[in-house]
């Protein structure tokens, strides 16, 4: 198994997972935001590549010769990121996708996974109170470049399965993914490591919600991810197109209800305060 964006976090999961079983694992990450901690005892079990998947001949003298490509690999921040640096998040990952796949195409690779993300969806699909499924991805409208990125790749992969009859396809929309190993960078981490980090520092730091905390969330602990993950890579064996599939939870909860959990787990005396600016 072929592991892009390896040392990142649903990678590094499913990597130390697959080796405990006896998979031979490759492993490509540029380390930018991967970091080979999270491989550390499973490290001596994995060949480690690191390299910049925009270069494509890099990607063809490497991705070949596996039973399976999962292409967890990814250009990614928090919300400041993808607003501010649009045009770059959405060159970067498609360039980065195509090359992964084409270089896959190339060696005759049988099988390929692809980590999408519940950016795919718009606004409109989002509003509280209604179940998100996979057909509400059409008519698109991503509000983030990002999304966009996902959805042209799951298309390319849609043609790649129907032009190539021996290649099977898996894709997956991870929601809310989180446990052991994120981001908790505030400009680029997601909200529970964040919220936990400020907790822990407070108050050193202020404890500051971006926004009035009414936004909802859903989110899935890693270890069911990878479970989800591999059950899709099997599905391959059997079925050429396999989702895309919503991979995550169907809990709801507020931001704001988040921060009073955090708050009430570190057992601090901690003031919120909203940003709504």
């Amino acid at each position: 198994v072929l592991i892009t964006g390896g040392a990142g976090l649903i990678g590094s999961a499913l990597a130390r997972n697959l080796v405990t079983v006896g998979a031979q694992v490759i492993v490509i990450d540029d380390l930018s935001r991967g970091n080979l901690e999270f491989l550390a005892d499973a490290l001596p079990n994995i060949s480690l590549q690191t390299f910049d998947l925009r270069d494509y001949q890099r990607c063809k003298e490497v991705i070949r010769g596996v039973d399976v490509v999962v292409h967890m690999a990814s250009r990614v921040g928090g919300i400041k990121v993808y607003t501010n640096e649009a045009f770059s998040i959405m060159n970067d990952n498609i360039l980065i996708d195509s090359n992964v796949l084409r270089a896959a195409l190339h060696n005759g690779i049988k099988n390929f996974f692809y980590a999408s993300s519940a950016h795919v969806y718009s606004m409109q699909n989002t509003i509280e109170g209604q179940k998100m499924t996979e057909s509400n991805a059409y008519p698109a409208d991503p509000l983030l470049s990002y999304g966009w990125a996902k959805l042209i790749m799951e298309k390319q992969l849609e043609y790649a399965a129907d032009e190539f009859k021996d290649f099977s396809v898996a894709v997956a929309r991870y929601i809310g993914i989180y446990g052991p190993n994120q981001d908790y960078g505030l400009q680029t981490g997601s909200v529970i490591p964040v919220f936990s980090h400020r907790a822990i520092k407070y108050p050193e730091i202020s404890f500051s919600v971006w926004g009035d905390g009414e936004e909802t969330r859903s989110y899935c602990f890693i270890d069911d991810a990878v479970d989800c993950t591999k059950m899709m890579i099997e599905k391959m064996d059997v079925q050429q197109m396999v989702g895309p599939y919503n991979v995550g939870s169907s809990d709801i909860i507020k931001i704001k209800e988040i921060a009073q959990k955090v708050v009430e787990i570190s057992q601090k005396d901690i003031t919120l305060e909203f940003d709504t600016s």
